[in-house]
């Protein structure tokens, strides 16, 4: 059960450094109870802050690699794990801490899950607040409810939904454990997605192959979420930009359909948020109609 941990730092210095902080406690717990062996990959995607200097001063039990540019998160995942000698993989957020027990009790999940061949664990805000970390795949009739605002129907944000273990159509890449052999046999993540949706597609590939992916609310971890974004209404495009490939994708045939109700969906949002005077927000989804 040796495991790789692979995160990926962008311009998170502090976070970063926390992250680490923590997953090592995390790892030397997990290795004194287990005897196994684990290794922890960090990309720095062409920090400007001092993330790699960071890492190398106080953290050099990482495996540190320094790309010249920012890959992104599905090409600096696949990047890091070639360098990956262990059949289990963690793609683990710099924006992530995790307890003592995390890795331990992932393992263990594992042990007592065989099928399982994807994880995923209940995640929580700074402030302890709950946060939604799976759902269902996308297909051409929940999207529709979705950008109308009429339904989380393919990204569940009810609390019940997460309550018990059970298998899911995705989980998110804050926290994603995996069978390496799994991740290798259906492509790795799709490097034609520079962020958002990347879990998404490899989870509805791995589902496609007849593999399990699970989700459990016996772990839990926090998740400060979007540490490196500049705003919201650019993370709202990137998800549309993501959307959009994702049903050229798989629903090549279906796609002209969607993108009418996406647009119907998207100015339905202008419009409803310029009346209440959101025109930030407004702004963002009239952006996200030149990406779709």
């Amino acid at each position: 059960m040796d495991l790789s941990i692979i995160i990926l730092s962008f311009n998170t210095k502090g976070i970063t450094d926390e992250c680490l902080k923590r997953l090592q406690s995390s790892v030397i717990s997990c290795q004194t109870k287990l005897k196994n062996n684990i290794e922890v990959i960090v990309v720095d995607n062409a920090s400007e802050d001092g993330s790699w200097e960071m890492i190398e001063s106080k953290h050099s039990w990482v495996k540190l690699i320094k790309s010249k540019i920012n890959t992104g998160f599905s090409k600096g995942n696949n990047i890091a794990i070639k360098q990956s000698n262990n059949p289990f993989v963690l793609f683990l957020n710099s924006d992530c801490f995790v307890e003592d027990d995390t890795l331990f009790k992932a393992i263990s999940y594992f042990k007592n899950h065989p099928d399982c061949s994807v994880l995923g664990v209940k995640l929580v805000y700074e402030n302890n607040k709950f946060q939604p970390s799976a759902g269902f795949l996308p297909n051409p009739f929940n999207i529709i409810p979705w950008i109308f605002g009429i339904a989380n129907s393919f990204h569940p944000v009810n609390k019940v939904f997460f309550e018990k273990d059970k298998q899911v159509g995705w989980v998110t890449g804050a926290f994603l454990m995996i069978k390496k052999d799994i991740f290798a046999s259906v492509g790795g993540f799709d490097e034609n997605i520079f962020m958002y949706m990347d879990e998404v597609d490899l989870c509805k590939r791995v589902n496609r192959a007849g593999f399990k992916v699970c989700f459990t609310p016996s772990i839990q971890v926090t998740h400060l979420q979007k540490a490196s974004q500049e705003s919201p209404e650019k993370v709202f495009t990137l998800e549309l930009k993501g959307i959009k490939y994702y049903f050229q994708k798989y629903f090549p045939n279906y796609y002209p359909a969607v993108k009418i109700f996406l647009i119907l969906g998207l100015i339905l949002r202008i419009i409803v948020f310029a009346l209440l005077g959101k025109t930030k927000r407004a702004r963002s989804y009239l952006e996200g109609l030149s990406v779709i």
